[in-house]
């Protein structure tokens, strides 16, 4: 049997399909001709190792061995730029959702006070203090249930309010991504 490292071209053929086929069982089937190349390219560099090695067969195989951990090692690399990447834009979003929030969250307290008296008072106290709706109840005189109906009237004309002055921009959980004045010129969302 010729050895692989013959130069003629029936024992390169014969070592050429071996190689491929180590490598193929190693790396995904999109990776295992950029591999091979790495390997040949390694293999013409060191070309002077090959000639001297004692088991030129196994010096081989142990180049093969080498350029398929680095390609695990590039690609490892790789997916975790991306993941930082990913992380990096992830948090420009949520930045900029919370400024949109923020700003948006300015124009909502004159609104809540423009709203009819009962409503502006039942979410200045529920929604800007804080407070429990029993006790805003109690603090009103009003019974829970009705200081519900309120705390749902008054968020229903606020979103109107809301709307009619802005177009807003959620996401899934209703969280405000974006906003947008509808009147280009207006500088304040009251209504």
């Amino acid at each position: 049997m010729m050895a692989p490292w013959s130069s003629t071209a029936e024992a390169w053929t014969a070592f050429e399909g071996r190689l491929s086929a180590y490598v193929r069982r190693r790396v995904d089937s999109a990776s295992a001709d950029d591999v091979l190349g790495d390997i040949l390219l390694r293999l013409v560099q060191h070309q002077g190792q090959l000639e001297t090695a004692a088991n030129p067969s196994a010096w081989l195989f142990r180049v093969a061995a080498s350029a398929i951990a680095d390609h695990y090692r590039r690609r490892s690399a790789q997916q975790k730029a991306m993941a930082q990447l990913d992380a990096a834009d992830q948090d420009k979003r949520e930045s900029a959702a919370e400024e949109a929030s923020a700003e948006l969250a300015q124009c909502l307290l004159p609104m809540i006070r423009s709203l009819p008296e009962p409503y502006g008072e039942a979410l200045r106290l529920t929604d800007i203090e804080g407070l429990a709706q029993p006790v805003a109840a109690r603090r009103l005189g009003l019974s829970t249930s009705g200081m519900k109906s309120r705390v749902q009237r008054g968020r229903a004309k606020l979103k109107q309010a809301l709307l009619r002055c802005c177009a807003v921009q959620i996401d899934r959980q209703g969280g405000v991504l974006d906003y947008q004045l509808r009147s280009p010129g207006s500088k304040s969302c009251t209504p």
